[in-house]
């Protein structure tokens, strides 16, 4: 699962769900089941998108479940943070949990003397002090920064805070 891009820093899987998978069609082989959309996405497998049937198949990997909120797909941050660094992407609240964007919404992307934020590399104003609007967006952004990452930071553990506070 762990999988990483070319650089280093951005997973594989996030190239593969940003640049090729669709979600919220009917599954092609469980289309008797009830739960049929497929609106999940395997982070070790990559492949296409997967309905709630699918995942017998999946029992050991890294799922998470792609939304909507207003024709856009949006992933809860308590999911995927589990893998990516999401700090510095906006954050939204879709239907009491919060939600990132997977890729740029389409709003007004006009700089305003009034809008004090914006993504840096969409130029969308943004509600509050984040760099991005999307994952998307932070993906484009490692083009341009070489210190901006997706890797999570190492845990701060007790141990740590032992060294750190010990004597040199």
């Amino acid at each position: 699962m762990n999988k990483i891009s070319k650089d280093d820093r951005c997973p594989s899987w996030l190239w593969s769900l940003l640049e090729k998978i669709d979600f919220f069609f009917p599954c092609e082989t469980h289309r008797k089941s009830g739960k049929k959309e497929c609106s999940l996405y395997c982070l070790d497998c990559t492949g296409p998108a997967l309905c709630y049937a699918c995942l017998a198949d999946h029992q050991d990997h890294h799922v998470v479940q792609i939304r909507r909120s207003s024709y856009y797909y949006v992933v809860r941050i308590c999911d995927v943070s589990k893998f990516i660094d999401v700090s510095d992407v906006q954050p939204y609240i879709v239907n009491g949990a919060k939600v990132v964007f997977l890729d740029e919404q389409l709003k007004s992307r006009f700089i305003d003397e009034a809008v004090m934020h914006t993504c840096e590399t969409c130029r969308l104003s943004l509600p509050d002090p984040f760099q991005f609007c999307s994952l998307r967006c932070k993906r484009e952004g490692l083009k341009q920064d070489p210190g901006l990452t997706f890797v999570l930071p190492p845990k701060f553990s007790r141990d740590n805070s032992k060294d750190a506070d010990s004597p040199k």
